[in-house]
């Protein structure tokens, strides 16, 4: 009879589970689920007799393999010593000794719990595609890695050159931990040079929404989202309404995405700050902390009184997270709900010239603040959590220091030119 493992959480579980509850290994693959350090015990018959015993470890791999021991011996009597646990990371080891599967595993574990849900996920997406290409290749040691493979694995990618980047900071990461752990000795990917893209989509400035389409969302906010009457069927919606006519399907109306629209443009904050909004955001004197900087100073942007207002308004409604609580804790669950109800919204409003995205809000925050007089570019990256640099470069055509520069710069080179005699046309 094969044995069966599980883990027994402790007291003090480092993921918080209920001493004496056990999990299973497919239970803890699941993404919302809390990792620890807690044991997993084997349970079985052996010989004619049953018996839970402890393999001292809390890696699945490594149980599994003691279990697998065990049931070779037979008995629980003849079972040997176990072995003290294997440390969570790889000690290092002379290069040429760690495998590609091993490395990973290692790179990965050292980031949950540390990263980002998403960043880790990024993470785990770039570095299967690198185990597959060792793979292909036939693989099996970090050691077997060069540069030549490294460009080969970009190549084969077939990303964008922004994306593209992105995932060489990872493979590099990871070459990096390798040498910092001694299992290799130089990092291919660092000698692998950028390539220059020859696409503009990298220094293309970001687009904000005009005066002019902000007022046909709002004006299809209140006009025509959730407004669109459907025939109410006995055999299709199977319950009852009052009268022939019914338009159940929005539980969120126009209003609340005016509310949301008005929120993310006020505010600057990405939508899935604004999608989990909590009320504490916002103080007494109209100010709303929109984030913490590095130095550990928190920054606030002022809104008006009648979103304050509608604020508090909300709350009362709502609760403290004014655009609805939710079941889950993935973030990209929650903002793709309101991803949707924004696209259903730009369709209503017709034809765009360019393409509607919840981030262009976040643009014309920037753009709102830069044509005002006095407001320098330094109070916006500060409000944005960005460098000068970057809104020079993203936002340069609404920098208004830079366009009167630019403006005396062309009037001073060609005032004292010659001119054509102009004649008057017919």
């Amino acid at each position: 009879m094969a044995l069966n493992l599980y883990r027994r959480h402790r007291r003090g579980c480092k993921g918080g589970h209920p001493e004496d509850s056990s999990s299973g290994e497919f239970e803890e693959r699941k993404k919302s689920w809390k990792r620890c350090d807690c044991p997993i015990f084997v349970s079985g018959t052996l010989s004619g007799r049953f018996h839970r015993r402890s393999t001292e470890r809390w890696d699945w791999a490594d149980a599994r393999a003691v279990s697998a021991e065990w049931e070779s011996d037979g008995s629980w009597n003849a079972a040997r010593a176990v072995q003290p646990p294997a440390p969570s990371t790889p000690e290092p080891q002379g290069p040429g000794k760690v495998t590609i599967e091993r490395a990973v595993s290692a790179f990965i574990g050292g980031r949950e719990g540390v990263s980002a849900l998403n960043t880790l996920r990024k993470n785990r997406f770039v570095l299967h595609g690198l185990k597959s290409h060792s793979e292909s290749k036939g693989y099996v040691l970090i050691e077997q890695w060069t540069p030549m493979d490294v460009r080969e694995l970009r190549t084969a990618w077939h990303v964008a050159p922004n994306t593209a980047s992105k995932y060489m900071e990872i493979i590099k990461s990871f070459f990096d931990f390798s040498v910092a752990n001694g299992w290799i000795g130089v990092n291919p990917a660092k000698l692998v040079k950028a390539v220059k893209s020859k696409s503009t989509e990298n220094e293309k400035e970001r687009i904000s929404f005009t005066d002019e389409e902000i007022r046909r969302m709002f004006d299809a906010c209140e006009n025509q989202y959730g407004k669109t009457r459907i025939r109410w069927a006995r055999d299709v919606h199977h319950r009852a309404v009052s009268g022939e006519i019914a338009n159940y399907r929005y539980k969120w109306t126009g209003q609340d995405l005016a509310d949301f629209i008005s929120v993310s443009m006020y505010t600057g904050l990405r939508i899935s700050d604004v999608a989990t909004f909590h009320v504490d955001r916002l103080l007494a004197g109209g100010e709303c902390h929109v984030r913490t900087t590095k130095t550990g100073r928190k920054v606030y942007t002022w809104i008006p009184e009648w979103l304050q207002e509608r604020i508090h308004a909300r709350a009362e409604v709502h609760g403290p997270l004014i655009f609805g609580s939710h079941q889950t804790t993935d973030i990209n669950v929650i903002t793709d709900i309101w991803r949707r109800k924004l696209k259903r919204l730009w369709d209503l409003c017709g034809p765009w010239k360019e393409r509607p995205t919840p981030h262009r809000f976040r643009h014309t925050f920037a753009r709102i603040l830069l044509q005002k007089p006095g407001v320098t570019v330094r109070d916006v990256a500060e409000l944005l959590g960005d460098t000068e640099e970057m809104v020079r470069k993203h936002y340069g055509a609404w920098v208004p220091e830079r366009q009167e520069r630019l403006t005396k710069v062309l009037r001073e080179a060609f005032s004292d030119k010659p001119k054509p005699r102009v004649v008057s046309f017919r």
